[in-house]
């Protein structure tokens, strides 16, 4: 867990240092163009047209490294509170 925590850490510094601040959406849409779309389809199609608008697009809005770093973080917590107790 302690790992893959810190592996999600180093790919935020990495983002960071080659992205800059970009939002995540804006990241993704250069590595491959049509993915936002089928995303938003799927979504908004099979589950609910809310879940894109109040969550996923936040989070696209979000800088690309704030997500990896908020997951490395909290699995990198998670499994040092796991092997002390």
């Amino acid at each position: 867990m302690r790992l893959i925590g810190l592996a999600l850490l180093a790919l935020a510094v990495g983002l960071f240092a080659i992205f800059g601040g970009d939002p995540l959406g804006a990241v993704l849409f250069r590595l491959d163009p049509g993915l936002l779309n089928l995303v938003q389809a799927v979504v908004q199609r099979y589950l609910l047209p809310m879940i894109w608008d109040d969550l996923l697009l936040p989070v696209l809005e979000a800088p690309a490294w704030v997500v990896p770093a908020i997951l490395g973080g909290a699995m990198t917590l998670f499994g040092w509170v796991r092997a002390r107790g």
